[in-house]
């Protein structure tokens, strides 16, 4: 037990921490860091659309207060959303960044898709979303019909040039 103790210890002192919270340096007011592994959420609600998971440590600034949510932008993500205050701390917490190079590529995936349902001004964009009055768009879809406004609707459609491009911006 005390071997594992040592082990364990050792490799973490001998981890490359270059995507760690600088706690040597002093940050904004408005700088705050993730006590956990915490989802970013699109809107205040905890039914909103999760928009990734950010590690415990990621570094975020806070821009305004929302009930018990908290509107901020992640610097090394260049995203905005919101998050539960009851998650934030002001105090540095040593933890890998993610940015945009780590961010997981189903997490890019769905941002991709998400930003290109958001550009189509119909209800309609893909065959599985809903019209105004609730029903299922189908073949009625903007991406089903030829012409016109091309969402993304399906993982599939998300290219790996489309996925560099976001890692690299």
């Amino acid at each position: 037990m005390l071997r594992l103790l040592f082990a364990l210890t050792f490799a973490i002192f001998l981890a490359p921490d270059t995507d760690s919270a600088d706690c040597s340096r002093s940050y904004g007011a408005s700088v705050q860091f993730t006590l956990s592994e915490l989802r970013l959420r699109s809107f205040a609600s905890s039914s909103a659309r999760i928009v990734t998971t950010l590690p415990r440590g990621q570094r975020v600034e806070a821009s305004r207060t929302d009930g018990s949510w908290v509107h901020v932008r992640v610097p090394a993500l260049n995203m905005r959303g919101v998050v539960a205050a009851r998650y934030l701390s002001e105090t540095c917490i040593d933890g890998p960044e993610m940015t945009r190079r780590t961010m997981p590529r189903g997490d890019i995936i769905n941002i991709i898709l998400n930003e290109s349902r958001r550009g189509y001004s119909g209800s309609c964009a893909c065959p599985n979303d809903r019209d105004r009055a609730g029903r299922r768009c189908g073949r009625r879809s903007a991406y089903s019909r030829p012409g016109g406004a091309s969402p993304l609707c399906y993982a599939n459609d998300v290219s790996d040039a489309s996925i560099a491009r976001f890692r690299s911006g």
